[in-house]
């Protein structure tokens, strides 16, 4: 199974286990994104039952849930991710539109069903049928969010965490450059910024595989996959060798 499904799926089934939601007191929309604004993919009726998403390529943040919504529907995949055979390759990402900065609502895993569908030009099209990952808000589903965020699985951790941890995960943050002077020279040119301005990480890109360029995500809020480790033995310094980026 893929390393970032792996992981992530078991950090969220420990924090989803104490978060199972309750019936549904009202009809509840399903968002795209954790964001009000985002498309709409759907509506819970009320007495439903959420089910929590296992493995959501967007952890859910504070005051949201990550739920599975069934049903076949046409999804995009970009085609870098299609193989020779028009197969989509396991880990893939699905999107919502054929767009990179559109949501990613499902990971393809071996044993899917995905009917090719139609071209996009950089994407395919495939009808899938395989549940979709939406967010609903917790109060609607009968359960009120705790004092304190359960499992932090996108965004800073403490630096010791970072320096022990072995195993790729999601960081969420401000995508920026760093600026090199003739007196001081960063050792990446791409950096991590916590919601405060201040570096979380040096960015690693060198193994990044875009077709966008890097200035498209300059000063956006990202959401990226990789395995950090730190830079000097303070641990004040870390790196972050990052396998995927896309927008938030």
């Amino acid at each position: 199974m893929n390393l970032r499904v792996l992981f992530l799926g078991s950090l969220l089934a420990v924090a989803g286990s104490a978060l199972l939601a309750e019936p549904l007191t009202r009809d509840a929309s399903v968002y795209a994104r954790p964001d009000p604004s985002a498309t709409v993919l759907g509506m819970l009726p009320t007495g439903t039952e959420p089910a929590p998403a296992l493995a959501p390529a967007e952890p859910a943040p504070y005051g949201w849930m990550a739920v599975e919504v069934a049903g076949a529907r046409e999804l995009f995949v970009d085609n870098k991710d299609v193989g020779k055979n028009l197969d989509v390759k396991p880990g893939s990402f699905f999107y919502l539109r054929p767009d990179r900065r559109a949501p990613v609502v499902a990971v393809m895993q071996a044993g899917d069903k995905a009917e090719l569908a139609n071209l996009h030009g950089d994407f395919t099209s495939y009808k899938v049928e395989k549940p979709i990952t939406g967010y609903i808000k917790l109060a609607l589903a009968g359960t009120t969010a705790p004092a304190r965020p359960p499992v932090v699985v996108s965004g800073p951790a403490a630096t010791g965490e970072v320096g022990r941890a072995g195993l790729p995960r999601f960081y969420e943050g401000r995508f920026a450059a760093t600026q090199n002077f003739i007196t001081y020279k960063h050792p990446y040119n791409f950096q991590l910024l916590d919601p405060t301005g201040n570096r979380f990480a040096y960015l690693d890109v060198s193994r990044l595989l875009l077709t966008d360029p890097l200035e498209l995500y300059q000063d956006r809020i990202v959401i990226i996959h990789g395995t950090a480790r730190t830079l000097n033995q303070e641990g004040t310094k870390r790196v972050i060798e990052v396998e995927s980026l896309h927008l938030k």
